[in-house]
């Protein structure tokens, strides 16, 4: 599924580029990655009862007037190739290649309380910094982290979290070592 994920969003990614208008799909994209990834919509797309026909009238309700032709065309292939399940991640890819492009990165930082703005733009800085680009920072609450938080960027984790420090001490202690 990987591999045919990313091959649908080379294939947009490299359609864009032909036609110059990267940063526009970039925005469609992002509408319709948000709006069909809702789990109602969801199941509507997945579901083997709803015929293509009624899958076409929703996108034409939803993005007739917002979409390119070739993003729209882009979603008619799916269903007429029953690969519904795969239009948000081969969105999702696009949307992140196209913000390399860019120099954009998204990041998630998750913790156990609320971040403070401040907090959340001094990551994003440090982030910044780090990796010479610029970074989107989303901030989420997770009651299972214990204390501190972990940072999600580029398929890398950064974990403070004070349960993965425990751990670490846990380790060293077996081992032996201070």
């Amino acid at each position: 599924m990987a591999k045919l994920k990313d091959r649908y969003a080379n294939a947009l990614l490299e359609i864009s580029e032909e036609k110059g208008s990267l940063e526009k799909d970039l925005e469609q994209a992002v509408i319709v990655r948000n709006t069909l990834e809702r789990d109602d919509v969801q199941a509507f797309l997945a579901h083997p009862h709803v015929p293509d026909s009624a899958k076409h009238q929703l996108f034409q309700n939803a993005f007739s007037d917002k979409l390119a032709k070739h993003i729209m065309g882009f979603l008619y292939l799916m269903v007429r190739k029953n690969r519904e399940f795969l239009i948000v991640p081969a969105l999702t890819e696009y949307i992140e290649r196209t913000d390399r492009l860019f120099g954009r990165l998204e990041a998630k930082v998750v913790s156990a309380k609320a971040l403070t703005e401040e907090q959340i733009e001094s990551i994003r800085m440090i982030l910044t910094r780090q990796i010479n680009m610029e970074v989107k920072l989303k901030a989420k609450i997770d009651p299972d982290v214990i204390g501190g938080f972990y940072i999600l960027v580029d398929g890398c984790i950064f974990d403070c979290t004070v349960r993965s420090e425990l751990n670490i001490m846990r380790e060293h202690l077996k081992r032996g070592i201070e």
